[in-house]
Protein backbone atom coordinates (compact mmCIF):
# COMPACT_ATOMS: atom_id res chain seq x y z
CA UNK A 1 0.00 0.00 0.00
CA UNK A 2 2.86 2.32 0.89
CA UNK A 3 4.65 1.60 -2.42
CA UNK A 4 1.41 2.21 -4.34
CA UNK A 5 0.96 5.52 -2.56
CA UNK A 6 4.49 6.55 -3.44
CA UNK A 7 3.89 5.55 -7.04
CA UNK A 8 0.71 7.65 -7.11
CA UNK A 9 2.59 10.47 -5.36
CA UNK A 10 0.12 10.38 -2.47
CA UNK A 11 1.24 10.97 1.12
CA UNK A 12 0.70 8.07 3.53
CA UNK A 13 1.94 8.61 7.08
CA UNK A 14 4.71 6.21 8.04
CA UNK A 15 5.46 5.16 11.61
CA UNK A 16 8.80 6.54 12.69
CA UNK A 17 11.16 3.79 13.93
CA UNK A 18 11.62 5.70 17.20
CA UNK A 19 7.84 5.55 17.84
CA UNK A 20 7.99 1.82 18.54
CA UNK A 21 7.11 0.62 22.03
CA UNK A 22 10.68 -0.16 23.13
CA UNK A 23 11.88 3.37 22.27
CA UNK A 24 8.89 4.96 24.01
CA UNK A 25 9.68 2.99 27.17
CA UNK A 26 13.28 4.23 27.10
CA UNK A 27 12.12 7.85 26.76
CA UNK A 28 9.57 7.43 29.57
CA UNK A 29 12.23 5.98 31.86
CA UNK A 30 14.59 8.89 31.16
CA UNK A 31 11.82 11.40 31.85
CA UNK A 32 10.96 9.74 35.16
CA UNK A 33 14.60 9.73 36.25
CA UNK A 34 14.89 13.40 35.28
CA UNK A 35 11.96 14.26 37.58
CA UNK A 36 9.37 15.11 34.95
CA UNK A 37 6.48 14.27 37.30
CA UNK A 38 7.49 17.00 39.76
CA UNK A 39 7.81 19.50 36.92
CA UNK A 40 4.38 18.65 35.49
CA UNK A 41 2.81 18.67 38.95
CA UNK A 42 4.17 22.17 39.60
CA UNK A 43 2.72 23.39 36.32
CA UNK A 44 -0.72 22.09 37.29
CA UNK A 45 -0.48 23.22 40.92
CA UNK A 46 0.53 26.80 40.14
CA UNK A 47 -2.36 27.16 37.67
CA UNK A 48 -0.27 29.30 35.37
CA UNK A 49 -2.28 31.56 33.01
CA UNK A 50 -0.35 29.91 30.18
CA UNK A 51 -1.94 26.56 31.07
CA UNK A 52 -4.57 26.43 28.34
CA UNK A 53 -6.90 23.50 27.68
CA UNK A 54 -4.48 22.44 24.97
CA UNK A 55 -1.57 22.49 27.45
CA UNK A 56 -3.59 20.55 30.02
CA UNK A 57 -4.40 17.94 27.38
CA UNK A 58 -0.73 17.53 26.50
CA UNK A 59 0.18 17.15 30.19
CA UNK A 60 -2.55 14.51 30.56
CA UNK A 61 -1.17 12.63 27.56
CA UNK A 62 2.31 12.65 29.11
CA UNK A 63 0.96 11.38 32.44
CA UNK A 64 -0.90 8.57 30.69
CA UNK A 65 2.33 7.49 29.00
CA UNK A 66 4.20 7.68 32.33
CA UNK A 67 1.79 5.28 34.08
CA UNK A 68 1.55 2.78 31.22
CA UNK A 69 3.88 0.35 32.99
CA UNK A 70 2.56 -0.80 36.38
CA UNK A 71 6.02 -0.68 37.97
CA UNK A 72 6.35 3.07 37.23
CA UNK A 73 3.05 4.08 38.85
CA UNK A 74 4.35 4.14 42.42
CA UNK A 75 7.11 6.52 41.35
CA UNK A 76 4.56 8.80 39.64
CA UNK A 77 2.39 8.87 42.79
CA UNK A 78 5.39 9.51 45.05
CA UNK A 79 6.32 12.58 43.00
CA UNK A 80 2.82 14.06 43.23
CA UNK A 81 1.37 12.71 40.00
CA UNK A 82 -1.80 11.35 41.59
CA UNK A 83 -2.68 14.72 43.08
CA UNK A 84 -1.93 16.57 39.83
CA UNK A 85 -4.10 14.26 37.74
CA UNK A 86 -7.34 15.02 39.61
CA UNK A 87 -7.77 18.64 38.38
CA UNK A 88 -6.63 17.54 34.92
CA UNK A 89 -9.42 14.94 34.90
CA UNK A 90 -12.05 17.45 36.02
CA UNK A 91 -11.26 20.49 33.85
CA UNK A 92 -10.15 21.07 30.27
CA UNK A 93 -10.87 19.48 26.91
CA UNK A 94 -12.82 16.22 26.69
CA UNK A 95 -9.79 14.38 25.34
CA UNK A 96 -7.55 15.79 28.07
CA UNK A 97 -10.00 14.88 30.84
CA UNK A 98 -10.38 11.36 29.43
CA UNK A 99 -6.61 10.80 29.25
CA UNK A 100 -6.17 12.03 32.84
CA UNK A 101 -9.07 9.87 34.04
CA UNK A 102 -7.53 6.82 32.39
CA UNK A 103 -4.20 7.55 34.10
CA UNK A 104 -6.08 7.77 37.43
CA UNK A 105 -7.72 4.42 36.68
CA UNK A 106 -4.38 2.74 36.02
CA UNK A 107 -2.98 4.06 39.31
CA UNK A 108 -6.08 3.00 41.27
CA UNK A 109 -5.92 -0.54 39.84
CA UNK A 110 -2.37 -1.34 40.95
CA UNK A 111 -1.80 0.97 43.94
CA UNK A 112 -3.47 1.13 47.33
CA UNK A 113 -5.98 3.94 46.62
CA UNK A 114 -5.85 5.16 50.23
CA UNK A 115 -2.10 5.74 49.88
CA UNK A 116 -2.18 7.05 46.30
CA UNK A 117 -5.03 9.46 47.10
CA UNK A 118 -4.92 10.18 50.85
CA UNK A 119 -7.68 11.87 52.83
CA UNK A 120 -10.55 13.47 50.95
CA UNK A 121 -8.68 13.23 47.65
CA UNK A 122 -9.81 9.62 47.17
CA UNK A 123 -13.43 10.79 46.82
CA UNK A 124 -12.46 13.20 44.04
CA UNK A 125 -11.20 10.31 41.92
CA UNK A 126 -14.64 8.71 41.54
CA UNK A 127 -16.25 11.18 39.12
CA UNK A 128 -13.43 10.94 36.54
CA UNK A 129 -13.51 7.14 36.78
CA UNK A 130 -17.29 7.04 36.29
CA UNK A 131 -16.87 9.23 33.19
CA UNK A 132 -14.90 6.36 31.62
CA UNK A 133 -17.97 4.11 31.83
CA UNK A 134 -19.86 6.05 29.17
CA UNK A 135 -20.55 4.16 25.95
CA UNK A 136 -18.49 6.56 23.83
CA UNK A 137 -15.33 5.50 25.66
CA UNK A 138 -13.13 2.64 24.45
CA UNK A 139 -13.48 -0.91 25.76
CA UNK A 140 -10.10 -0.59 27.50
CA UNK A 141 -11.21 2.59 29.27
CA UNK A 142 -14.47 0.90 30.35
CA UNK A 143 -12.52 -2.11 31.64
CA UNK A 144 -9.94 -0.08 33.55
CA UNK A 145 -12.63 2.12 35.11
CA UNK A 146 -14.55 -0.95 36.31
CA UNK A 147 -11.41 -2.45 37.86
CA UNK A 148 -10.54 0.84 39.57
CA UNK A 149 -14.09 1.29 40.91
CA UNK A 150 -14.00 -2.31 42.19
CA UNK A 151 -10.98 -1.43 44.34
CA UNK A 152 -12.62 1.74 45.65
CA UNK A 153 -15.98 0.05 46.34
CA UNK A 154 -14.23 -2.50 48.54
CA UNK A 155 -12.83 0.14 50.91
CA UNK A 156 -15.79 1.69 52.74
CA UNK A 157 -19.48 2.63 52.59
CA UNK A 158 -18.81 6.31 52.00
CA UNK A 159 -16.97 5.52 48.77
CA UNK A 160 -19.75 3.17 47.68
CA UNK A 161 -22.29 5.93 48.38
CA UNK A 162 -20.26 8.34 46.27
CA UNK A 163 -20.19 5.82 43.39
CA UNK A 164 -23.98 5.45 43.67
CA UNK A 165 -24.42 9.24 43.79
CA UNK A 166 -22.44 9.58 40.55
CA UNK A 167 -25.05 7.27 38.93
CA UNK A 168 -22.51 4.56 38.17
CA UNK A 169 -24.61 1.53 39.20
CA UNK A 170 -26.84 1.40 36.06
CA UNK A 171 -23.71 1.62 33.88
CA UNK A 172 -21.96 -1.12 35.88
CA UNK A 173 -25.06 -3.27 35.46
CA UNK A 174 -25.09 -2.61 31.73
CA UNK A 175 -21.55 -3.93 31.36
CA UNK A 176 -22.55 -7.15 33.14
CA UNK A 177 -24.30 -8.03 29.84
CA UNK A 178 -21.27 -7.10 27.72
CA UNK A 179 -20.14 -9.70 25.17
CA UNK A 180 -16.47 -9.10 25.94
CA UNK A 181 -15.75 -11.52 28.78
CA UNK A 182 -13.13 -9.35 30.52
CA UNK A 183 -15.49 -6.37 30.70
CA UNK A 184 -18.41 -8.58 31.79
CA UNK A 185 -16.25 -10.12 34.51
CA UNK A 186 -14.92 -6.76 35.71
CA UNK A 187 -18.47 -5.37 35.95
CA UNK A 188 -19.62 -8.40 37.96
CA UNK A 189 -16.63 -8.05 40.31
CA UNK A 190 -17.48 -4.38 40.76
CA UNK A 191 -21.10 -5.23 41.55
CA UNK A 192 -19.88 -7.81 44.08
CA UNK A 193 -18.23 -5.03 46.10
CA UNK A 194 -21.09 -2.60 45.54
CA UNK A 195 -23.49 -5.21 46.96
CA UNK A 196 -22.15 -4.37 50.42
CA UNK A 197 -24.28 -1.22 50.19
CA UNK A 198 -27.88 -1.44 51.42
CA UNK A 199 -29.04 0.70 48.51
CA UNK A 200 -27.63 -1.81 46.01
CA UNK A 201 -29.04 -4.77 47.96
CA UNK A 202 -32.49 -3.20 47.63
CA UNK A 203 -32.09 -3.17 43.84
CA UNK A 204 -31.79 -6.96 43.87
CA UNK A 205 -35.12 -7.16 45.69
CA UNK A 206 -36.91 -4.74 43.35
CA UNK A 207 -40.13 -6.06 41.82
CA UNK A 208 -39.63 -7.37 38.29
CA UNK A 209 -35.84 -7.23 38.54
CA UNK A 210 -33.70 -9.97 36.97
CA UNK A 211 -30.58 -8.92 38.84
CA UNK A 212 -30.68 -11.84 41.27
CA UNK A 213 -31.39 -14.29 38.46
CA UNK A 214 -28.34 -13.04 36.56
CA UNK A 215 -26.08 -13.57 39.59
CA UNK A 216 -27.39 -17.10 40.12
CA UNK A 217 -26.91 -17.96 36.44
CA UNK A 218 -23.42 -16.40 36.34
CA UNK A 219 -22.53 -18.57 39.36
CA UNK A 220 -22.97 -21.54 37.03
CA UNK A 221 -20.93 -20.20 34.09
CA UNK A 222 -17.75 -21.83 32.74
CA UNK A 223 -15.68 -18.67 33.31
CA UNK A 224 -14.21 -19.36 36.75
CA UNK A 225 -13.52 -15.74 37.61
CA UNK A 226 -17.03 -14.72 36.58
CA UNK A 227 -18.41 -17.49 38.82
CA UNK A 228 -16.18 -16.26 41.63
CA UNK A 229 -17.54 -12.71 41.38
CA UNK A 230 -21.17 -13.78 41.01
CA UNK A 231 -21.07 -16.34 43.83
CA UNK A 232 -19.33 -13.76 46.02
CA UNK A 233 -22.22 -11.38 45.37
CA UNK A 234 -24.70 -14.13 46.27
CA UNK A 235 -22.80 -14.88 49.48
CA UNK A 236 -22.92 -11.18 50.37
CA UNK A 237 -26.60 -10.72 49.50
CA UNK A 238 -27.83 -13.89 51.23
CA UNK A 239 -25.99 -12.96 54.41
CA UNK A 240 -27.68 -9.55 54.46
CA UNK A 241 -31.30 -10.38 53.62
CA UNK A 242 -33.19 -13.66 54.32
CA UNK A 243 -35.76 -12.67 51.68
CA UNK A 244 -33.08 -12.92 48.99
CA UNK A 245 -32.45 -16.50 50.16
CA UNK A 246 -36.13 -17.29 49.62
CA UNK A 247 -36.08 -15.68 46.18
CA UNK A 248 -33.22 -17.81 44.79
CA UNK A 249 -35.34 -20.94 44.04
CA UNK A 250 -37.85 -18.71 42.25
CA UNK A 251 -35.44 -17.12 39.76
CA UNK A 252 -34.33 -20.27 37.91
CA UNK A 253 -35.15 -23.97 37.92
CA UNK A 254 -31.40 -24.68 37.86
CA UNK A 255 -30.63 -23.01 41.21
CA UNK A 256 -29.95 -26.28 43.04
CA UNK A 257 -27.59 -27.76 40.47
CA UNK A 258 -25.71 -24.44 40.28
CA UNK A 259 -25.16 -24.45 44.05
CA UNK A 260 -24.15 -28.11 43.99
CA UNK A 261 -21.65 -27.40 41.20
CA UNK A 262 -20.09 -24.64 43.31
CA UNK A 263 -19.62 -27.04 46.23
CA UNK A 264 -18.17 -29.72 43.93
CA UNK A 265 -15.74 -27.30 42.27
CA UNK A 266 -12.01 -27.95 42.55
CA UNK A 267 -11.58 -24.25 43.29
CA UNK A 268 -11.70 -23.91 47.09
CA UNK A 269 -12.81 -20.29 46.88
CA UNK A 270 -15.84 -21.28 44.82
CA UNK A 271 -16.52 -24.13 47.24
CA UNK A 272 -16.44 -21.78 50.21
CA UNK A 273 -18.70 -19.19 48.59
CA UNK A 274 -21.15 -21.91 47.65
CA UNK A 275 -21.11 -23.29 51.20
CA UNK A 276 -21.76 -19.81 52.63
CA UNK A 277 -24.74 -19.29 50.29
CA UNK A 278 -26.19 -22.68 51.28
CA UNK A 279 -25.64 -21.94 54.98
CA UNK A 280 -27.37 -18.57 54.65
CA UNK A 281 -30.31 -20.21 52.88
CA UNK A 282 -30.62 -22.91 55.54
CA UNK A 283 -30.54 -20.34 58.33
CA UNK A 284 -33.09 -18.14 56.55
CA UNK A 285 -35.89 -20.65 56.09
CA UNK A 286 -36.69 -24.17 57.32
CA UNK A 287 -38.57 -25.05 54.12
CA UNK A 288 -35.54 -24.06 52.08
CA UNK A 289 -33.35 -26.16 54.36
CA UNK A 290 -35.67 -29.10 53.80
CA UNK A 291 -35.42 -28.77 50.01
CA UNK A 292 -31.65 -28.67 50.26
CA UNK A 293 -31.40 -31.66 52.60
CA UNK A 294 -33.71 -33.75 50.42
CA UNK A 295 -31.33 -33.33 47.49
CA UNK A 296 -27.78 -34.52 46.87
CA UNK A 297 -26.68 -31.43 48.79
CA UNK A 298 -26.83 -33.43 52.03
CA UNK A 299 -24.26 -35.97 50.79
CA UNK A 300 -22.04 -33.22 49.38
CA UNK A 301 -22.07 -31.29 52.68
CA UNK A 302 -21.36 -34.49 54.61
CA UNK A 303 -18.25 -35.20 52.53
CA UNK A 304 -17.01 -31.60 52.76
CA UNK A 305 -17.57 -31.42 56.53
CA UNK A 306 -15.12 -34.27 57.05
CA UNK A 307 -12.19 -32.29 55.62
CA UNK A 308 -11.68 -29.99 58.59
CA UNK A 309 -8.27 -31.43 59.44
CA UNK A 310 -6.78 -30.19 56.16
CA UNK A 311 -5.71 -26.55 56.54
CA UNK A 312 -6.67 -25.48 53.01
CA UNK A 313 -10.18 -26.96 53.26
CA UNK A 314 -10.87 -25.92 56.86
CA UNK A 315 -13.08 -22.91 56.03
CA UNK A 316 -15.22 -24.96 53.62
CA UNK A 317 -15.49 -27.82 56.13
CA UNK A 318 -16.61 -25.49 58.91
CA UNK A 319 -19.32 -23.93 56.75
CA UNK A 320 -20.51 -27.39 55.65
CA UNK A 321 -20.55 -28.61 59.25
CA UNK A 322 -22.57 -25.56 60.28
CA UNK A 323 -25.10 -26.35 57.52
CA UNK A 324 -25.53 -29.86 58.91
CA UNK A 325 -25.76 -28.61 62.49
CA UNK A 326 -28.57 -26.25 61.54
CA UNK A 327 -30.37 -29.03 59.64
CA UNK A 328 -30.04 -31.17 62.77
CA UNK A 329 -31.58 -28.37 64.86
CA UNK A 330 -34.52 -28.28 62.46
CA UNK A 331 -34.93 -32.04 62.85
CA UNK A 332 -34.30 -32.60 59.15
CA UNK A 333 -31.49 -35.09 59.71
CA UNK A 334 -30.87 -37.59 62.46
CA UNK A 335 -28.00 -37.21 64.94
CA UNK A 336 -26.39 -40.48 63.95
CA UNK A 337 -26.25 -39.35 60.32
CA UNK A 338 -24.36 -36.16 61.05
CA UNK A 339 -20.55 -36.38 60.93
Amino acid sequence: MLELAKYAKQHVPEEHPKDKKEFIEIRVHKLLVAGVVSALSCMVKNESPALTDSSRELISRVFLALVEKAEDRGNVVAQGGGKALIPLALEGSDIGKTKAAQALAKITITSNPEIAFPGERIYEVIRPLVSLLHLDRTGLQNFEALMALTNLAGINERLRSKIIKEKAVPMIEGYMFEEHELIRRAATECMCNMAMSKEVQDLFMAEGSDRLKLMVLYSGEDDEQLRRAASGTLAMLTSMDPEICRRIPQVTAHWLEILQALLLSENLELQHRGAVVVLNMIEADRELAEKLMESEMFEILTVLSNKEEEEKTKAVARAAKECLRKALDYGLIKPNLSP
